[in-house]
């Protein structure tokens, strides 16, 4: 349909012209020519998938068919651009069809080039991304977009040195205060609404009581604080210092008794408060999180097999589906640090524990326990605690 299409537009080569020529066509309901553009797009989008994976694939542990499955989900189906471009945005899809619909001409932007923002800003992808500890958002973009209360409580979990809760939060409500103006200022210069960083001058200007290289360095310690909070990945929290240093060791939910140094309660005790718990932080997260699988038959099909035990290929192939939408359907990860973090929020009440999550390295270390507690057996030919909780729970459809 596209082939035939771009022969009786007469097109070879993707080009500026061309895609005009096509968006013309689109709006007198040609299917062909939404399809030839739809095509166009995937390739920017493929491109940029492949950049994101190339560059932080290894480290995050990012497979590459989850991120394809959240852009190229275009089976090539004939598509009215007319019928579709009535409906929201957002829901528009195949995401391909989603670009193409929302492109305006005379405003700018190319469409190989509208297709790349518009995944910037899929929310979907960013959640995706987001699970696995990554947030594409620049330092100061995000220092901008948060809250003074994201502000404070990150930094009351992680800290930033010698950087205090009140200073961190005066020094960031002067940054949002002068940073309309100077990105203002680097779109006129420049020309593109990406690349500021602050100059020494915006630095003096918002903490002029200190040197410019400090508050830069305070700014950066909130950006990570931040990231730690947003990014569910606290374990990132400590980085390696050089190529030789050793990776930094998540303690073993089994083991978790012996690195909190108290002497009033037993290891077994101890174990026993962190099981109800998490029992109980499960039941506050997770009943939300299945329910709707009670009215989505693939849903309910893949969580059943996960409760099951079934890992994602088999899953994939029991319920029909491309081994990428179970993990965007099901993101057991995700799901596990919010149990996690809400059980740790518990313990760090008690004055067993209190002491282990008074530090950042102490709650990164007791939240990346939980969160491999409940993913992994407790012992050989064990369920894992989440998927033996899904099993039990799970809504019938």
């Amino acid at each position: 349909m596209a082939v035939e299409a771009a022969l009786r537009h007469g097109l070879q080569d993707p080009c500026p012209s061309q895609d005009r020529l096509l968006l013309v066509a689109c709006q007198q309901d040609d299917s062909g020519a939404f399809a030839c553009l739809r095509c166009h797009v995937s390739h920017p989008l493929e491109q940029k998938l492949l950049g994101i994976h190339r560059q932080y694939g290894s480290h995050y542990g990012l497979d590459l068919l989850a991120l394809a499955s959240y852009a190229l989900d275009d089976a090539g189906q004939q598509l009215s651009y007319l019928q579709l471009r009535s409906l929201p945005t957002a829901s528009i899809a195949p995401f391909t069809a989603q670009v193409v619909c929302s492109y305006e001409l005379g405003h700018g932007a190319g469409l190989p080039h509208w297709a790349r923002l518009k995944l910037q800003s899929h929310n979907g992808l960013k959640a995706h991304l987001r699970d696995h500890g990554l947030l594409l958002i620049s330092e100061w973009a995000l220092l901008a977009d948060s809250s003074a209360r994201r502000i404070r409580e990150s930094l009351e979990v992680f800290g930033a040195g010698s950087l205090t809760v009140d200073r961190a939060v005066e020094l960031h409500a002067a940054y949002r205060n002068h940073y309309p103006q100077a990105k203002a200022e680097h779109l006129q210069q420049t020309r593109r609404a990406s690349g500021w960083v602050p100059s020494d001058a915006f630095l003096s200007l918002i903490a002029p009581d200190q040197a410019p290289n400090t508050t830069r360095d305070q700014l950066l310690a909130m950006d990570r604080a931040v990231r730690l909070v947003l990014s569910n990945q606290w374990q990132r929290a400590r980085q390696q210092q050089d190529d030789g240093e050793a990776a930094y060791e998540v303690a073993d939910p089994n083991t978790l008794a012996e690195v909190i140094e108290v002497d009033s309660a037993s290891p077994a005790e101890q174990l026993a408060l962190i099981e109800a718990a998490l029992q109980r932080a499960l039941a506050a997260v997770m009943p939300a999180v299945l329910a709707p699988a009670a009215s989505d038959p693939q849903l309910h099909c893949l969580w059943q097999g996960y409760g099951e035990g079934l890992t994602n290929t088999p899953l994939a192939q029991h319920c029909g589906c491309a081994r990428g939408t179970v993990s965007k359907k099901l993101r057991p990860e995700q799901h596990a640090s919010s149990v996690a973090r809400h059980a740790a929020a518990e313990l760090s009440r008690q004055p067993l524990f209190c002491e282990v999550a008074r530090s950042p390295e102490g709650a990164e270390r007791m939240v990346e326990a939980l969160r491999n507690h409940l993913l992994s057996p407790e012992r050989e030919g064990d369920a894992p605690p989440l998927r033996r909780w899904v099993n039990q729970h799970l809504p019938p459809p």
